[in-house]
């Protein structure tokens, strides 16, 4: 047998093995965290879930029983954090969403509601439907049948597809990929953060000596327009910014 086919053989099987070994390592981290949720040892079971975290795998499911083990375990700041990276993921799901809410019950900070921030949050609502995952397999899917119908006109002339069809097929395709650009803007490319500590000073600058301007709690979100000196420059939902200090808050 030819020497690469052979190396390349042993690569994959050594690869195999790493990958199987990774998952079962994985997989008893998992089971532990769940073991130490039960027994209600929550600080324990976060500390096995971030293992799995530190390995650089993500589900909703992990997201989930972190924000679980992290509520339980009195960091209502963590707990927000990992349930909306858990519906980042998964958007549709009810316990996901269950249990956002209810940790956010638990917010001290009320931002009060305008009736742009209302009309805001059901456009919110429709781009939260799907996630980026769904989304960008949507729109390759689409491309592709798009490719196949304008190639399969083009090399077999007598195949005529009609105008409507190519019509709601661009239509389509143009529709998903601005979804895409608009789901990967507010999830990915704009950046949100939220406090992690019991409370936080929000400054008119970013420095120690700077004015404060009111105090902000645990688990309320922000977007960050930009960090400087090691704070960050945030806008909360009611329009409200200021300078926070890095070390008070989480990046989403």
């Amino acid at each position: 047998m030819n020497r690469r086919i052979i190396l390349a053989t042993l690569m994959g099987l050594l690869l195999a093995a790493a990958v199987s070994a990774a998952a079962g390592t994985m997989d008893q981290f998992f089971d532990a965290g769940n073991k130490f949720y039960t027994d209600g040892a929550y600080d324990k079971a976060v500390v096995e879930y971030e293992k799995i975290l530190a390995t650089g795998y993500q589900s909703p499911e992990l997201y989930f029983n972190l924000g679980n083990a992290y509520f339980r375990n009195g960091q209502l700041g963590k707990a927000i954090m990992n349930y909306v990276r858990a519906q980042r993921l998964d958007p549709r799901d009810d316990d996901i969403k269950a249990n956002l809410r209810f940790a956010r019950q638990f917010a001290i900070d009320k931002i009060e509601v305008t009736e742009e921030t209302i009309l805001l949050d059901y456009i919110n609502r429709f781009f939260d439907y799907f996630s980026l995952k769904e989304i960008t397999w949507m729109t390759f899917v689409l491309y592709l049948a798009t490719a196949v119908v304008f190639l399969g006109g083009f090399i077999y002339k007598r195949i005529r597809m009609p105008v409507s069809v190519l019509i709601v097929l661009l239509a389509f395709l143009v529709a998903t990929s601005l979804l895409t650009a608009v789901k990967i803007n507010r999830d990915y490319a704009k950046r949100t953060g939220v406090i992690l500590d019991q409370q936080a000073e929000v400054k008119n600058g970013p420095a120690s000596d700077s004015k404060m301007q009111f105090l902000a709690h645990a688990g309320l979100t922000f977007t960050i327009e930009r960090e400087e000196s090691g704070y960050y420059l945030v806008n909360f939902a009611n329009r409200l910014k200021g300078w926070i200090a890095k070390t008070a808050v989480a990046e989403i």
